[in-house]
């Protein structure tokens, strides 16, 4: 999949790049509802497009993981809020402080060769 990703990417930015050096004729952009006029080179207009796109989907992403985002620090203080409790019973009991630890008892994962695909 990452090789079919630069496959993809490198001809795309190949042809954007060419395109931009080859329309630098300067443009009028003209926003419709509002009174205004932009006159720039028409590289640097779909430049600002662009990034524009750029900021409004890392916004929509950041947007969409919210929930995730929030399911994990509600888990970690969790994790945390139990791991003190653990500890206080053990250190009433008498016993070390700390959890105990059960990777001893568990199996072993099974290891995947990543020539295996």
């Amino acid at each position: 999949m990452k090789r079919f990703s630069w496959i993809l990417t490198v001809p795309l930015i190949v042809v954007a790049v060419v395109f931009l050096t080859s329309n630098r004729e300067p443009v009028t952009l003209d926003l419709w509802p509002f009174e205004i006029s932009l006159r720039s080179s028409l590289h640097w207009i779909l430049l600002a497009c662009v990034a524009f796109g750029l900021v409004v989907g890392a916004m929509a992403t950041w947007q969409s993981t919210a929930p995730a985002r929030r399911r994990a620090r509600q888990a970690r203080r969790r994790v945390a809020e139990l791991e003190r409790a653990a500890s206080a019973a053990a250190t009433a009991d008498g016993g070390q402080p700390g959890l105990p630890s059960l990777a001893a008892d568990a199996p072993e994962p099974e290891r995947r060769s990543s020539l295996s695909r």
